[in-house]
């Protein structure tokens, strides 16, 4: 197989939730998953190991993770999903994607028996991408889970510590309709005796981290305010500054000199993209990959502190999201450019618009993102902010 028809199959033959949903022979669990594992002798797993679980905030705790890291020597190997442009960002060393021709090699020597195993997409880019590390012999794995925690293929790791992030709704359907019972999927990532650091410490979701460490002998931490300086903006990265910072002080509390520096070249050590990042000046135009009312709450207030003008939103959106929750947020006097994706988990635009109206959120419907993007341009003034977000498949329909 070439790489492109390596891909390809992992796209066609497969169960895939990105481009699927929960609809077509979706399964989880950790049987499948940890079968596979054995059936490849483990690959990765004598390589020290973080696991990071959470709503929102798990892919840039990564790659801050990642970016301390590499500024003190160390490479480290990057699992994370989904990817925006091109299918190897799912595995990364430092910005360096996996490469082709280990995609292609890989898949053509076991595609047979992938065939008769059934796992899901996510199931073996995860395992592509230990096999790789485990090839490449990294010194640590940085390892995000897909969506849950308890039941998520990435849970058959043995990590050194645990991370987890921020605690919204979202996947509702999987992980449960409240706050508390997600964290509880999310918990289900500790593991005996490993210290796990949660950033979040609220009401609703504490006791569900202090039951499940109690349970486990592990011991618990909640992230600490640290104050460091780093080129991930957005005031919601607060707090995946602070949890990435306390991981990292309780494992090299000797060389935060070194892994505070990496905080601040997150973007240059790791190609992260994608949490409000600026792609243009004139007129200022942010990218942002957050699809949920959790992600929304802190975008609508970063907007609002940010724009002195208008506010242009440019807003796709999977068909299983909770809609009401997220738009009920966003200010009415701002102009909307509802637009398709090329996934078909997104919802019309047309549809997408008639539900903006219920809430007052007035402006029209396209059929792309790119030409909503350009729509927005050309209504925007000097001082206005275009923000564009709703979905990973938004950001990915990009032309940059």
């Amino acid at each position: 197989m070439t790489y492109t028809e390596a891909v390809q199959w992992l796209y066609d033959a497969v169960p895939n939730f990105q481009r699927d949903g929960g609809s077509k022979n979706y399964k989880i669990g950790l049987e499948g998953p940890q079968e596979l594992w054995e059936y490849l002798e483990c690959p990765g797993h004598s390589i020290p190991t973080i696991h990071i679980a959470g709503t929102n905030g798990k892919g840039s705790s990564t790659h801050l993770l990642a970016s301390g890291m590499k500024e003190m020597g160390l490479r480290v190997g990057v699992f994370s999903s989904p990817h925006l442009f091109d299918f190897r960002e799912r595995a990364k060393i430092g910005s360096e994607m996996i490469s082709e021709e280990f995609v292609a090699q890989w898949i053509t020597q076991y595609v047979n028996s992938f065939q008769e195993r059934g796992n899901s997409f996510f199931e073996l880019t995860m395992m592509l991408a230990m096999s790789w590390f485990e090839d490449q012999q990294v010194d640590w794995i940085v390892l995000e889970t897909g969506m849950g925690g308890r039941l998520d293929a990435t849970n058959i790791c043995s990590p050194e510590i645990c991370l987890i992030t921020n605690i919204g709704l979202d996947h509702q359907q999987f992980l449960g309709d409240n706050r508390r019972t997600i964290a509880g999927e999310k918990a289900g990532i500790i593991k005996p005796g490993v210290p796990v650091v949660v950033v979040e410490k609220d009401a609703e979701t504490k006791d569900a981290f202090i039951d499940a460490s109690r349970v486990k002998g592990a011991p618990l931490f909640w992230a600490t305010s640290y104050d460091l300086p780093s080129d991930l903006k957005g005031s919601y990265h607060k707090y995946n500054i602070d949890g990435a910072a306390t991981v990292l002080d309780l494992l090299f509390a000797e060389s935060k000199s070194l892994w505070s520096l990496g905080f601040t070249r997150v973007r240059e050590n790791t190609g992260f993209f994608g949490r409000w990042t600026p792609i243009s000046d004139s007129p200022r135009v942010v990218v942002d990959a957050g699809h949920n009312s959790a992600a929304f709450a802190f975008l609508v207030k970063q907007t609002a502190a940010e724009c002195s003008g208008r506010q242009h939103w440019v807003i796709g959106a999977a068909a299983d999201k909770d809609l009401s929750a997220l738009l009920n947020q966003l200010p009415k006097e701002a102009r909307y450019y509802w637009t398709a994706t090329s996934n078909n988990r997104t919802l019309p635009p047309e549809g997408l618009c008639e539900i903006g109206s219920k809430f007052e959120l007035r402006g029209g419907h396209y059929n792309n993102v790119n030409s909503a993007l350009e729509a927005a341009k050309l209504a925007a003034d000097q001082d206005d902010l275009i923000i564009v977000a709703g979905s990973n498949f938004v950001v990915a329909d990009l032309q940059l």
